[in-house]
Protein backbone atom coordinates (compact mmCIF):
# COMPACT_ATOMS: atom_id res chain seq x y z
CA UNK A 1 0.00 0.00 0.00
CA UNK A 2 3.29 2.31 0.67
CA UNK A 3 3.83 1.90 -3.02
CA UNK A 4 0.05 2.85 -4.18
CA UNK A 5 0.17 5.76 -2.09
CA UNK A 6 3.75 6.95 -3.64
CA UNK A 7 2.34 6.24 -6.67
CA UNK A 8 -0.76 8.52 -6.12
CA UNK A 9 1.25 11.25 -4.46
CA UNK A 10 3.94 11.14 -7.79
CA UNK A 11 0.78 11.21 -10.23
CA UNK A 12 -0.65 14.10 -7.95
CA UNK A 13 2.54 16.42 -7.98
CA UNK A 14 3.20 15.74 -11.19
CA UNK A 15 0.19 16.52 -12.62
CA UNK A 16 -0.19 20.16 -10.92
CA UNK A 17 3.30 21.06 -11.39
CA UNK A 18 2.92 20.67 -15.36
CA UNK A 19 -0.42 22.24 -14.97
CA UNK A 20 0.87 25.04 -13.09
CA UNK A 21 3.98 25.46 -15.23
CA UNK A 22 1.17 25.56 -18.30
CA UNK A 23 -1.17 27.78 -16.73
CA UNK A 24 1.33 30.56 -16.40
CA UNK A 25 2.92 30.19 -20.09
CA UNK A 26 -0.52 31.30 -21.20
CA UNK A 27 -0.79 34.74 -18.83
CA UNK A 28 0.61 37.77 -20.62
CA UNK A 29 3.98 37.45 -18.99
CA UNK A 30 5.99 35.40 -16.45
CA UNK A 31 4.82 37.90 -13.68
CA UNK A 32 1.32 38.58 -14.39
CA UNK A 33 -1.35 36.68 -12.65
CA UNK A 34 -5.04 35.27 -13.69
CA UNK A 35 -7.04 36.95 -10.67
CA UNK A 36 -6.86 40.41 -8.65
CA UNK A 37 -6.83 38.93 -5.80
CA UNK A 38 -3.70 37.15 -6.70
CA UNK A 39 -2.02 40.10 -6.50
CA UNK A 40 -2.83 41.13 -3.53
CA UNK A 41 -1.68 37.86 -1.53
CA UNK A 42 1.42 38.40 -3.48
CA UNK A 43 2.02 42.02 -2.18
CA UNK A 44 1.59 40.95 1.67
CA UNK A 45 3.40 37.90 1.58
CA UNK A 46 6.01 40.26 -0.01
CA UNK A 47 5.38 43.13 2.68
CA UNK A 48 5.43 40.17 5.56
CA UNK A 49 8.86 39.29 4.49
CA UNK A 50 10.43 42.48 4.52
CA UNK A 51 9.36 43.00 7.67
CA UNK A 52 6.83 46.10 6.97
CA UNK A 53 3.23 47.55 7.54
CA UNK A 54 0.43 44.73 6.50
CA UNK A 55 -1.58 46.55 4.73
CA UNK A 56 -2.36 46.51 0.45
CA UNK A 57 -3.78 49.86 -0.39
CA UNK A 58 -2.94 52.19 2.00
CA UNK A 59 -3.42 52.79 5.71
CA UNK A 60 -7.08 52.26 5.01
CA UNK A 61 -6.85 48.98 4.01
CA UNK A 62 -4.95 47.07 6.69
CA UNK A 63 -7.54 44.05 7.74
CA UNK A 64 -8.70 43.69 3.99
CA UNK A 65 -6.74 39.90 4.10
CA UNK A 66 -6.45 37.16 6.18
CA UNK A 67 -2.85 36.93 7.14
CA UNK A 68 -2.65 32.55 6.61
CA UNK A 69 -1.79 32.48 2.85
CA UNK A 70 0.54 35.80 2.59
CA UNK A 71 2.37 34.35 5.67
CA UNK A 72 3.15 31.30 3.11
CA UNK A 73 3.97 33.21 0.69
CA UNK A 74 6.27 35.67 2.85
CA UNK A 75 7.38 31.80 3.81
CA UNK A 76 8.45 31.16 -0.15
CA UNK A 77 10.13 34.70 -0.64
CA UNK A 78 11.90 33.74 2.39
CA UNK A 79 13.38 30.60 0.35
CA UNK A 80 14.06 32.17 -2.52
CA UNK A 81 15.94 35.10 -0.34
CA UNK A 82 13.15 37.36 -1.58
CA UNK A 83 12.92 36.80 -5.12
CA UNK A 84 10.52 34.22 -6.24
CA UNK A 85 8.76 33.16 -9.30
CA UNK A 86 5.38 33.59 -9.56
CA UNK A 87 5.53 30.45 -11.09
CA UNK A 88 7.45 28.85 -8.13
CA UNK A 89 4.82 30.04 -5.65
CA UNK A 90 1.83 28.09 -7.95
CA UNK A 91 4.52 25.21 -7.20
CA UNK A 92 4.05 25.71 -4.17
CA UNK A 93 0.40 25.37 -3.83
CA UNK A 94 0.74 22.57 -6.01
CA UNK A 95 2.92 20.67 -3.11
CA UNK A 96 0.14 21.41 -0.60
CA UNK A 97 -3.03 20.39 -2.99
CA UNK A 98 -0.61 16.78 -3.75
CA UNK A 99 -0.78 16.40 0.18
CA UNK A 100 -4.30 17.25 0.38
CA UNK A 101 -4.56 14.10 -1.72
CA UNK A 102 -2.56 12.08 0.57
CA UNK A 103 -5.16 13.53 3.23
CA UNK A 104 -7.78 12.58 1.87
CA UNK A 105 -7.09 9.53 1.11
CA UNK A 106 -6.35 9.35 4.88
CA UNK A 107 -9.90 9.90 6.01
CA UNK A 108 -11.43 8.12 3.19
CA UNK A 109 -9.50 5.52 4.85
CA UNK A 110 -10.53 6.12 8.02
CA UNK A 111 -14.75 6.46 7.37
CA UNK A 112 -14.58 3.19 5.17
CA UNK A 113 -10.82 1.54 4.19
CA UNK A 114 -8.15 0.94 2.93
CA UNK A 115 -9.34 0.25 -0.38
CA UNK A 116 -11.40 3.13 -0.26
CA UNK A 117 -8.59 5.43 0.57
CA UNK A 118 -6.60 4.47 -2.24
CA UNK A 119 -9.64 5.15 -5.01
CA UNK A 120 -10.59 8.23 -3.25
CA UNK A 121 -6.66 9.60 -3.21
CA UNK A 122 -6.63 8.63 -6.89
CA UNK A 123 -9.85 10.79 -7.60
CA UNK A 124 -8.68 13.73 -6.12
CA UNK A 125 -5.48 13.45 -7.96
CA UNK A 126 -6.89 14.13 -11.13
CA UNK A 127 -10.11 16.01 -10.28
CA UNK A 128 -9.62 19.20 -12.54
CA UNK A 129 -11.78 21.36 -9.77
CA UNK A 130 -8.69 19.79 -7.20
CA UNK A 131 -5.80 20.48 -9.89
CA UNK A 132 -7.08 24.09 -10.89
CA UNK A 133 -7.32 24.98 -7.15
CA UNK A 134 -3.72 24.03 -6.43
CA UNK A 135 -1.98 25.90 -9.45
CA UNK A 136 -4.08 29.33 -8.85
CA UNK A 137 -2.39 32.19 -6.90
CA UNK A 138 -5.52 31.70 -4.59
CA UNK A 139 -6.20 30.91 -1.10
CA UNK A 140 -8.85 27.99 -1.74
CA UNK A 141 -5.52 25.32 -2.55
CA UNK A 142 -3.81 25.74 1.05
CA UNK A 143 -7.17 26.11 2.50
CA UNK A 144 -8.23 22.42 1.49
CA UNK A 145 -5.15 20.54 2.81
CA UNK A 146 -6.25 22.76 6.88
CA UNK A 147 -10.15 21.56 5.97
CA UNK A 148 -9.80 17.73 5.16
CA UNK A 149 -7.25 18.10 8.41
CA UNK A 150 -10.20 19.40 10.33
CA UNK A 151 -12.19 16.55 9.26
CA UNK A 152 -9.93 13.89 10.20
CA UNK A 153 -9.63 15.49 13.83
CA UNK A 154 -13.33 15.63 14.15
CA UNK A 155 -13.97 11.83 12.91
CA UNK A 156 -11.03 11.10 15.56
CA UNK A 157 -12.41 12.89 18.46
CA UNK A 158 -16.43 12.29 18.15
CA UNK A 159 -16.51 9.23 15.38
CA UNK A 160 -13.75 6.61 15.88
CA UNK A 161 -14.36 3.71 18.83
CA UNK A 162 -10.40 2.84 18.65
CA UNK A 163 -9.04 6.30 20.07
CA UNK A 164 -8.51 6.42 24.10
CA UNK A 165 -9.85 9.63 25.95
CA UNK A 166 -6.10 10.84 25.36
CA UNK A 167 -6.22 11.07 22.12
CA UNK A 168 -9.52 12.48 21.69
CA UNK A 169 -8.73 15.83 23.48
CA UNK A 170 -5.12 15.99 21.41
CA UNK A 171 -8.16 15.44 18.05
CA UNK A 172 -10.27 18.19 19.76
CA UNK A 173 -7.12 20.73 20.17
CA UNK A 174 -6.44 19.93 16.67
CA UNK A 175 -10.15 20.74 15.32
CA UNK A 176 -9.27 24.13 17.00
CA UNK A 177 -5.96 24.62 15.23
CA UNK A 178 -6.66 23.43 12.58
CA UNK A 179 -9.84 25.45 12.18
CA UNK A 180 -8.44 28.88 12.40
CA UNK A 181 -5.86 27.99 10.40
CA UNK A 182 -8.66 27.53 7.75
CA UNK A 183 -10.16 30.65 8.85
CA UNK A 184 -6.52 32.15 8.36
CA UNK A 185 -6.10 31.43 5.26
CA UNK A 186 -9.95 31.83 4.16
CA UNK A 187 -12.40 33.92 6.46
CA UNK A 188 -15.62 32.40 4.93
CA UNK A 189 -15.11 29.15 6.84
CA UNK A 190 -15.47 31.07 10.46
CA UNK A 191 -18.91 29.77 11.28
CA UNK A 192 -18.68 26.24 9.99
CA UNK A 193 -16.85 24.88 13.09
CA UNK A 194 -19.00 26.58 15.78
CA UNK A 195 -21.79 25.33 13.69
CA UNK A 196 -21.08 21.62 13.35
CA UNK A 197 -19.79 21.38 16.79
CA UNK A 198 -23.41 22.55 18.57
CA UNK A 199 -25.08 19.97 15.89
CA UNK A 200 -22.97 17.28 17.23
CA UNK A 201 -23.88 18.64 20.72
CA UNK A 202 -27.40 18.07 20.21
CA UNK A 203 -27.42 15.23 17.66
CA UNK A 204 -25.22 12.87 19.42
CA UNK A 205 -25.11 10.93 22.76
CA UNK A 206 -22.69 10.95 25.71
CA UNK A 207 -23.70 15.25 25.59
CA UNK A 208 -21.87 15.91 28.50
CA UNK A 209 -18.27 14.33 27.00
CA UNK A 210 -19.03 16.17 23.59
CA UNK A 211 -19.50 19.14 25.13
CA UNK A 212 -16.19 18.84 27.05
CA UNK A 213 -14.16 18.20 23.54
CA UNK A 214 -16.17 20.73 21.66
CA UNK A 215 -15.25 23.43 24.36
CA UNK A 216 -11.59 22.13 23.80
CA UNK A 217 -11.83 22.74 20.35
CA UNK A 218 -12.91 25.89 21.04
CA UNK A 219 -9.95 26.74 23.09
CA UNK A 220 -7.54 25.91 20.91
CA UNK A 221 -9.22 27.68 18.04
CA UNK A 222 -9.04 30.76 20.30
CA UNK A 223 -5.79 30.11 20.86
CA UNK A 224 -4.35 30.14 17.31
CA UNK A 225 -6.74 32.72 16.22
CA UNK A 226 -5.94 35.22 19.25
CA UNK A 227 -2.30 36.92 17.19
CA UNK A 228 -4.78 38.07 14.66
CA UNK A 229 -7.89 39.65 17.00
CA UNK A 230 -5.20 41.42 19.37
CA UNK A 231 -3.68 42.96 16.61
CA UNK A 232 -6.85 43.75 14.70
CA UNK A 233 -7.96 44.93 17.83
CA UNK A 234 -4.91 47.22 18.16
CA UNK A 235 -5.37 48.91 14.57
CA UNK A 236 -9.45 49.61 15.10
CA UNK A 237 -10.15 49.31 18.91
CA UNK A 238 -12.39 47.12 18.09
CA UNK A 239 -13.28 42.90 17.92
CA UNK A 240 -12.51 41.73 14.49
CA UNK A 241 -12.79 38.09 14.03
CA UNK A 242 -11.55 38.03 10.80
CA UNK A 243 -11.87 40.88 8.24
CA UNK A 244 -13.05 44.29 7.64
CA UNK A 245 -14.50 42.87 3.77
CA UNK A 246 -17.24 41.07 4.92
CA UNK A 247 -19.61 44.45 4.37
CA UNK A 248 -17.90 44.78 0.91
CA UNK A 249 -18.39 40.53 0.02
CA UNK A 250 -22.38 41.01 1.50
CA UNK A 251 -22.85 44.05 -0.36
CA UNK A 252 -21.78 42.46 -3.64
CA UNK A 253 -24.27 39.70 -3.18
CA UNK A 254 -27.15 41.70 -2.11
CA UNK A 255 -27.62 44.73 -3.42
CA UNK A 256 -29.79 46.61 -6.76
CA UNK A 257 -28.87 45.23 -9.54
CA UNK A 258 -27.41 42.03 -8.22
CA UNK A 259 -27.40 39.27 -10.51
CA UNK A 260 -25.49 36.45 -8.13
CA UNK A 261 -22.23 37.37 -9.66
CA UNK A 262 -19.04 39.35 -8.11
CA UNK A 263 -18.98 43.12 -9.16
CA UNK A 264 -17.34 45.48 -6.99
CA UNK A 265 -17.52 48.80 -9.00
CA UNK A 266 -19.77 49.93 -6.25
CA UNK A 267 -16.55 50.43 -4.09
CA UNK A 268 -16.12 53.91 -5.32
CA UNK A 269 -19.21 55.47 -4.68
CA UNK A 270 -19.03 54.34 -0.96
CA UNK A 271 -15.81 55.34 -0.76
CA UNK A 272 -17.09 58.61 -1.40
CA UNK A 273 -20.10 58.83 0.76
CA UNK A 274 -17.61 57.53 3.70
CA UNK A 275 -15.22 60.23 3.12
CA UNK A 276 -17.56 63.04 2.88
CA UNK A 277 -19.53 61.86 5.41
CA UNK A 278 -16.15 62.17 7.48
CA UNK A 279 -15.56 65.62 6.29
CA UNK A 280 -19.69 66.88 7.02
CA UNK A 281 -18.83 65.82 10.86
CA UNK A 282 -15.73 67.57 11.13
CA UNK A 283 -14.33 64.86 14.13
CA UNK A 284 -12.18 62.05 14.30
CA UNK A 285 -13.95 58.46 15.33
CA UNK A 286 -12.53 56.06 17.65
CA UNK A 287 -13.01 53.75 14.43
CA UNK A 288 -10.67 53.53 11.48
CA UNK A 289 -12.30 54.72 8.26
CA UNK A 290 -11.94 50.79 7.02
CA UNK A 291 -14.18 49.90 10.10
CA UNK A 292 -16.76 52.54 9.35
CA UNK A 293 -16.69 51.53 5.59
CA UNK A 294 -17.18 48.22 6.59
CA UNK A 295 -20.19 49.12 8.80
CA UNK A 296 -21.80 51.15 6.21
CA UNK A 297 -21.52 48.40 3.26
CA UNK A 298 -23.15 45.91 5.75
CA UNK A 299 -25.81 48.27 6.80
CA UNK A 300 -26.74 49.40 2.99
CA UNK A 301 -26.97 45.44 2.23
CA UNK A 302 -29.02 44.51 5.33
CA UNK A 303 -31.43 47.51 4.62
CA UNK A 304 -31.72 46.59 0.94
CA UNK A 305 -32.44 42.83 1.87
CA UNK A 306 -35.09 43.77 4.78
CA UNK A 307 -36.92 45.99 1.76
CA UNK A 308 -36.62 43.61 -1.24
CA UNK A 309 -37.40 39.94 0.72
CA UNK A 310 -38.82 38.52 -2.87
CA UNK A 311 -35.50 39.80 -4.41
CA UNK A 312 -33.19 37.78 -1.83
CA UNK A 313 -35.12 34.86 -2.42
CA UNK A 314 -35.12 34.94 -5.89
CA UNK A 315 -31.20 35.56 -5.87
CA UNK A 316 -30.69 32.62 -3.82
CA UNK A 317 -32.04 30.50 -6.31
CA UNK A 318 -29.95 31.92 -8.76
CA UNK A 319 -26.94 31.50 -6.85
CA UNK A 320 -27.69 28.11 -5.71
CA UNK A 321 -27.77 27.48 -9.71
CA UNK A 322 -24.33 29.33 -10.34
CA UNK A 323 -22.74 27.14 -7.65
CA UNK A 324 -23.65 23.80 -8.67
CA UNK A 325 -23.97 24.17 -12.34
CA UNK A 326 -22.51 21.94 -14.53
CA UNK A 327 -20.91 24.44 -17.26
CA UNK A 328 -18.20 26.76 -15.64
CA UNK A 329 -20.10 30.01 -14.91
CA UNK A 330 -16.43 32.26 -15.33
CA UNK A 331 -15.07 33.37 -18.66
CA UNK A 332 -11.27 33.02 -16.60
CA UNK A 333 -11.71 29.23 -17.00
CA UNK A 334 -10.65 29.33 -19.83
CA UNK A 335 -10.95 27.72 -23.35
CA UNK A 336 -13.90 25.23 -24.52
CA UNK A 337 -11.58 22.07 -23.96
CA UNK A 338 -11.11 23.72 -20.17
CA UNK A 339 -14.65 24.00 -19.75
CA UNK A 340 -15.35 20.17 -21.25
CA UNK A 341 -12.75 18.76 -18.69
CA UNK A 342 -14.39 20.58 -16.02
CA UNK A 343 -17.78 19.49 -16.34
CA UNK A 344 -16.63 15.55 -17.38
CA UNK A 345 -14.59 15.70 -14.09
CA UNK A 346 -17.11 17.33 -11.97
CA UNK A 347 -19.83 15.19 -13.31
CA UNK A 348 -17.91 11.96 -12.83
CA UNK A 349 -17.18 12.62 -8.78
CA UNK A 350 -20.62 13.55 -8.41
CA UNK A 351 -22.23 10.26 -10.15
CA UNK A 352 -20.08 8.62 -8.08
CA UNK A 353 -20.83 9.93 -5.11
CA UNK A 354 -24.74 9.54 -5.45
CA UNK A 355 -23.37 5.73 -6.29
CA UNK A 356 -22.05 5.81 -2.86
CA UNK A 357 -24.86 7.65 -1.01
CA UNK A 358 -27.84 5.36 -2.56
CA UNK A 359 -25.41 1.86 -1.38
CA UNK A 360 -24.95 3.77 2.10
CA UNK A 361 -28.73 4.20 2.43
CA UNK A 362 -29.60 0.25 1.27
CA UNK A 363 -27.16 -1.45 3.81
CA UNK A 364 -28.47 0.89 6.62
CA UNK A 365 -26.08 -0.04 9.06
CA UNK A 366 -22.88 -2.38 8.76
CA UNK A 367 -20.31 -4.39 11.49
CA UNK A 368 -16.79 -3.50 10.89
CA UNK A 369 -14.40 -5.00 13.70
CA UNK A 370 -16.74 -5.35 16.26
CA UNK A 371 -18.11 -1.88 15.67
CA UNK A 372 -20.82 -0.30 13.99
CA UNK A 373 -20.92 3.35 12.09
CA UNK A 374 -24.32 4.69 11.11
CA UNK A 375 -23.75 5.79 7.22
CA UNK A 376 -25.57 9.04 7.55
CA UNK A 377 -23.17 10.34 9.82
CA UNK A 378 -20.65 9.04 6.78
CA UNK A 379 -22.69 10.84 4.59
CA UNK A 380 -23.15 14.13 6.49
CA UNK A 381 -19.63 14.67 7.60
CA UNK A 382 -18.91 14.38 4.21
CA UNK A 383 -21.69 16.63 3.31
CA UNK A 384 -21.24 19.40 5.83
CA UNK A 385 -18.63 21.50 3.61
CA UNK A 386 -21.34 21.47 0.49
CA UNK A 387 -24.25 22.64 2.99
CA UNK A 388 -21.90 25.22 4.70
CA UNK A 389 -21.03 26.62 1.40
CA UNK A 390 -23.92 26.53 -0.17
CA UNK A 391 -25.82 27.98 2.53
CA UNK A 392 -23.54 30.68 2.82
CA UNK A 393 -23.03 31.86 -1.13
CA UNK A 394 -26.77 31.77 -1.40
CA UNK A 395 -26.47 35.06 0.75
CA UNK A 396 -22.93 36.31 -0.69
CA UNK A 397 -21.76 35.60 -4.37
CA UNK A 398 -21.34 32.59 -6.03
CA UNK A 399 -19.37 30.71 -8.51
CA UNK A 400 -18.44 27.21 -9.44
CA UNK A 401 -15.03 28.24 -7.35
CA UNK A 402 -16.49 28.34 -4.14
CA UNK A 403 -17.85 24.69 -4.62
CA UNK A 404 -14.60 22.87 -5.26
CA UNK A 405 -13.56 22.12 -2.10
CA UNK A 406 -16.60 20.88 -1.00
CA UNK A 407 -16.56 18.62 -4.27
CA UNK A 408 -12.82 17.89 -2.99
CA UNK A 409 -14.34 16.03 0.34
CA UNK A 410 -16.88 14.42 -1.66
CA UNK A 411 -14.13 12.33 -3.45
CA UNK A 412 -13.81 10.33 -0.32
CA UNK A 413 -17.84 9.52 -0.85
CA UNK A 414 -17.09 8.76 -4.81
CA UNK A 415 -13.68 6.58 -3.84
CA UNK A 416 -16.59 4.54 -1.95
CA UNK A 417 -18.78 4.92 -5.19
CA UNK A 418 -15.87 3.28 -7.22
CA UNK A 419 -15.48 0.29 -4.51
CA UNK A 420 -18.82 -0.67 -4.44
CA UNK A 421 -18.96 -0.47 -8.83
CA UNK A 422 -15.66 -2.58 -8.38
CA UNK A 423 -17.11 -4.97 -5.86
CA UNK A 424 -20.40 -5.97 -7.84
CA UNK A 425 -18.28 -7.94 -10.31
CA UNK A 426 -17.53 -10.25 -6.78
CA UNK A 427 -19.70 -9.60 -4.52
CA UNK A 428 -23.61 -8.91 -4.46
CA UNK A 429 -23.35 -5.89 -2.38
CA UNK A 430 -20.99 -3.61 -1.45
CA UNK A 431 -20.30 -3.65 2.64
CA UNK A 432 -18.83 0.32 4.06
CA UNK A 433 -15.90 -0.04 6.72
CA UNK A 434 -15.07 -3.59 5.49
CA UNK A 435 -11.64 -4.54 6.68
CA UNK A 436 -11.62 -0.67 7.55
CA UNK A 437 -11.51 1.39 10.37
CA UNK A 438 -15.12 2.07 10.65
CA UNK A 439 -16.43 3.69 14.54
CA UNK A 440 -19.34 4.91 15.99
CA UNK A 441 -20.17 7.89 16.77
Amino acid sequence: MVVAWIVIFAVALTVRCGAAVYWQNQQADHNAFAFGDSFSYWVLGHQLYEGNEYQFGGENARIARAPGFPILIAGWHWLYSGKPSVVSVRIMNSILGAFTVLSVGWLATLLFDVRTGLFAGALSAIYPGAIAMSILILSEGPFCLFMVLELIAIYLCFASTQTTLITRRWAALSIGATSAVAVLIRPSWLLYTPALLTAICLLGKNRGRQLALSSLALMGFALVMSPWWIRNYQVTGRFVPTTLQVGASLYDGLRPGANGESDMSFMQDFYRQQTQQDLDRGILSSDTYEFRLNARLRDASLAWARENPAEVLRLAGVKLFRMWNIFPNSKEVGSGTSRLVISIGYLGIMFFTLLAVVSLIRTKRQSAIGTTQAPWRTVALCSSPAVYFTALHMVFVSSIRYRQPAVLVFTVLAGFGVACCLARFSTPTCKPGQGGTHGKA
